[in-house]
């Protein structure tokens, strides 16, 4: 791939909460040029506005805060219907997964692994013709299958029976969005994804930079038993350290990337809340 230069994305404001989009083309590299800008589309809107104007009860967040002395946050999220997401609309997953297959990827299958509650997983189920997720949590697992959507509850990867990953029928497409920053093992992961996938099949990752890895526990947090090689605290720098020592090696080819807002729904002492990810689409060599 040929290096770019110069900014693209601009980055915006809207009711006061920053939406960071541009890079640094420069930095990028060699991979600078597969950089697909991004914005607050209408959906993305839609889910800002909607969260902005809701009315919060400080008894939430206490009981929040009670329960995740004993309950991982997202047994608790899940239990109470708190904190729903918004990473990518439905044009932009779009967008993303086309540049990257060369075409429409509307007969694919889709495995989406950790999918809390669905909100993410929602957007992405136009686009293919079947999708099924993987969960941990009891009570994220319990809302996805009142969504309607077919569940692997625990690990992914491991070679367990019922891991979906050994499924005889491989998926075409591999999502994992947001979780390779919360799991004990994120190389061995990808590893069996990288594994899984026949030449062709995309992964669709994101993580939230910089890069702050923790697994939760119960009501306790634990760090990871394994490190990924992304030190660095400057997003392009991160991004490159993702794709050439985690991704690149494990024989994917990066179709396309774009940095995008992490957006959640906030609580009583916050409207919404926001970090900023990565999102890239790679398929198998």
């Amino acid at each position: 791939m040929s290096g770019a230069t110069g900014r693209a994305g601009n980055d915006e404001t809207r009711w006061g909460v920053p939406l960071r989009y541009a890079v640094e083309l420069g930095r990028l590299e060699e991979i600078g040029d597969r950089f697909l800008p991004s914005h607050l589309d209408t959906e993305g809107e839609a889910f800002l506005a909607s969260q902005l104007k809701r009315s919060y009860r400080r008894s939430s967040l206490r009981l929040h805060r009670l329960l995740s002395l004993f309950m991982s946050d997202f047994d608790v999220n899940g239990l109470l219907g708190m904190y729903p997401v918004f990473l990518l609309s439905t044009p932009t997953a779009l967008a993303l997964l086309e540049k990257t297959a060369g075409g429409s990827v509307a007969e694919r299958s889709l495995l989406d692994i950790g999918s809390g509650s669905g909100d993410v997983t929602t957007r992405l189920l136009p686009l293919v013709s079947s999708v099924a997720c993987t969960e941990t949590s009891r009570f994220m697992a319990w809302r996805l299958r009142r969504r309607g959507f077919d569940c692997f509850r625990g690990a992914v990867g491991g070679g367990a029976l019922g891991d979906p990953l050994g499924a005889q029928e491989p998926y075409d497409i591999v999502s994992l969005l947001n979780v390779i920053d919360r799991t004990s093992r994120p190389r061995t992961l990808l590893r069996a994804i990288a594994a899984h996938l026949q030449p062709g099949g995309i992964l669709l990752l994101s993580t939230p930079l910089p890069f702050e890895p923790v697994v939760y526990h119960g009501g306790t947090t634990r760090t990871p038993e394994e490190s990924l090689g992304i030190e660095t605290d400057v997003w392009e720098d991160a991004v490159l350290e993702l794709w050439r020592d985690e991704l690149s090696p494990l024989g994917f080819e990066l179709g396309a990337l774009t940095r995008t807002p992490y957006l959640s729904g906030g609580d009583a002492l916050q409207p919404a809340y926001v970090l900023d990810a990565a999102v890239l689409a790679c398929h198998k060599r």
